[in-house]
């Protein structure tokens, strides 16, 4: 029988060195080692941010408590992206 996704999660939440604004969460008894060997490439250097402790009602900035929750027990780890750009896109003959 499987773990219930949806029960609260200690984590290690990493900032990428290489990538502003990217966060890595990881559950505190797996280490960077268990990642895929592409995702550490592009993550780059992984620095400690914090260790907190996830539940389903957690309130956060940019992600659903409840998807990290199912991201963690699906995929091992879950991913912090960017926000997209508020920066307006030119049209292509005013970057030519």
């Amino acid at each position: 029988m499987s773990e219930d996704p949806l029960k609260s999660r200690d984590v290690i939440v990493y900032r990428s060195a290489k990538k502003a604004d990217t966060y890595l969460y990881l559950p505190v008894e797996d280490g960077l080692e268990c990642l895929p060997k592409e995702l550490v490439s592009l993550f780059g250097r992984a620095i400690f941010a914090m260790e907190l402790t996830i539940k389903p009602d957690l309130k956060m900035s940019r992600l659903n408590a409840r998807e990290v929750l199912v991201g963690l027990q699906e995929k091992g780890y879950v991913l912090q992206l960017p926000p997209p750009s508020n920066a307006p896109v030119l049209h292509e003959r005013l970057t030519e």
